[in-house]
């Protein structure tokens, strides 16, 4: 009978019975809930049972209460009650049936961006009331924007609302912490400045930056860097993430998050009014979710159709086996043969690195080698840019040089074109070096040039020999990649912003 009694305490608070959990955080749980008799559902927020003894955990759910109360706009969730005793802490309030904008966000984009211009309307009139009421909400993000399919609105969670700075109070009303959500937060609130209006706008122009995108414009690896960036670093159009979006609302979105908030919209109603004749995307979304919704049709359709087309010849198959069990046979093994490939795929090859192309290479005619080796003749003879001698002897104006034959007479020992060179003939030098000893595989030096010393004359020096004028003018070889990659690290390394001396953590 005690334990009936414990589960049902578990289940009710005050008159309240607990009907279904709805969200949980770290310090408050959010239930719906009926009264006791009655039908009509609301929704509480309670906090846990371990932050009853936390006063700031108290504070701020009995300043959403306050706040809450002095609301009567249909955009904003009305509050009914705060309770607080020994074993409970809770506000009551009316329970709006629909998921929050972040659930929307990552189960359907499209669906949410087919409602955008609703949902930016009735944010900025709900705003624009809470403002006239003397209140920032601080903490406008997708959790605190509930959006029903028909593109009713509810702006939650005034926890973390202000007093808006007027008069004295925005030059000297600074606050003493950082509160928001990092994503969302404004500059202004960032660094500690008296807070308006343009922080609420700031955040809502967040929200739909990633209502038009997927994403928030502003990441880094920690906290920390995402604090920096929303106070220095521009944001990028939404275009260049989604190409569907217009110039004008590229440029309608950026003003809203403006460094400065002077730079910004100077109220909600300007937000609004400067909604009504914006067109937000090229494309109307209607026609791109019905263009997808065809193309999903028609798939499904030639699947089913394969389907149909399998369960037949699997039918006739069957017939065939009983008819004719040879021709089944064979049958299935084309068939095996067939999806093979799909049942056993290959392992994927790794992907080679394209290698570059080299210049076709001249083929150049054998050269003697070292030890008296003679090179085969080629067919038809050497070519023609090879007849010539490598220093061909400069005759006085008007005089042959000794040696040589006249004009149209081949050199003893020289190759006729067209005609392949005897086997075994050795190649005659000029007269004026007949008998000399040169080193195998060498010429002699032409008439007039420099003589080498004879510390030099002995071996003669190899030299690679160039293959063609593209690799005499080929550029350097590249440094090893490993060298490359500690490099890029050391640039990256030098290249790295420091971070902000004192920036205070963000609740």
């Amino acid at each position: 009978m005690a334990e009936t009694e414990s589960v049902e305490e578990e289940n009710v608070i005050d008159e309240y019975e607990l009907v279904n959990l709805i969200t949980a955080g770290t310090t408050t749980q959010i239930w719906e809930v009926k009264e006791q008799g009655g039908t009509a559902s609301f929704a509480m927020k309670r906090l846990l049972p371990d932050q009853l003894a936390v006063p700031e955990a108290i504070a701020t759910i009995k300043l959403e209460a306050k706040v809450g109360k002095s609301f009567d706009h249909p955009n904003l969730i009305a509050l009914h009650k705060f309770v607080k005793s020994k074993k409970h802490v809770y506000l009551l309030m009316d329970y709006f049936r629909a998921p929050n904008l972040r659930t929307q966000l990552t189960s359907d984009l499209l669906s949410v961006q087919s409602r955008l211009r609703k949902l930016i309307e009735s944010s900025a009139l709900a705003l624009q009331h809470m403002h006239e009421k003397g209140w920032v909400h601080k903490d406008i993000k997708p959790e605190n924007i509930l959006i029903s399919k028909s593109s009713e609105l509810k702006i939650i969670d005034f926890g973390l609302a202000v007093p808006v700075a007027k008069g004295i109070g925005k030059m000297f009303g600074k606050p003493k912490t950082i509160q928001g959500t990092r994503s969302y937060i404004a500059p202004e609130t960032i660094q500690k400045l008296p807070l308006d209006q343009a922080a609420d706008i700031y955040s809502l122009g967040i929200t739909i930056f990633e209502v038009l995108t997927g994403k928030t414009p502003f990441h880094g690896e920690n906290p920390k860097e995402v604090l920096i960036k929303h106070i220095s670093e521009r944001p990028l159009p939404p275009s260049s993430l989604n190409p569907n979006v217009t110039p004008e609302c590229d440029e309608f979105v950026l003003k809203m998050l403006a460094k400065k908030p002077k730079d910004r919209f100077q109220s909600m109603d300007e937000v609004a009014s400067s909604l009504r004749n914006l067109k937000l995307f090229k494309m109307e979304i209607s026609e791109i979710i019905a263009q997808n919704k065809v193309e999903a049709d028609q798939a499904e359709k030639e699947s089913m159709q394969e389907k149909r087309l399998d369960s037949r010849a699997d039918a006739r198959l069957s017939e065939l086996v009983k008819e004719d069990p040879k021709m089944a046979a064979e049958l299935i093994a084309k068939r095996k043969a067939n999806i093979k490939p799909k049942t056993k795929p290959e392992p994927a090859k790794q992907k080679q690195p394209p290698q570059p192309q080299q210049p076709p290479q001249p083929q150049y005619p054998p050269q003697p080698m070292p030890g008296g080796y003679q090179p085969q003749p080629m067919p038809g003879g050497y070519p023609p840019q090879y007849q010539q001698p490598m220093y061909p002897p400069q005759p006085m104006p008007g005089q042959p040089m000794p040696g040589q034959p006249m004009q149209g007479q081949p050199m003893p020992g020289q190759p006729i074109p067209g005609q392949p060179m005897p086997p075994g003939q050795p190649m005659m030098y000029p007269p004026q070096h007949q008998g000399q000893q040169m080193p195998p595989g060498t010429y002699p030096p032409p008439p007039g040039a420099p003589q080498q010393p004879q510390s030099q004359q002995g071996a003669p020096q190899q030299q690679a020999p160039v293959s063609s004028p593209e690799e005499a003018q080929a550029p350097p070889a590249q440094q090893p990649a490993a060298e490359q990659n500690e490099e890029s690290k050391k640039n990256k390394k030098d290249d790295d912003l420091p971070f902000m001396d004192e920036l205070p953590d963000v609740i």
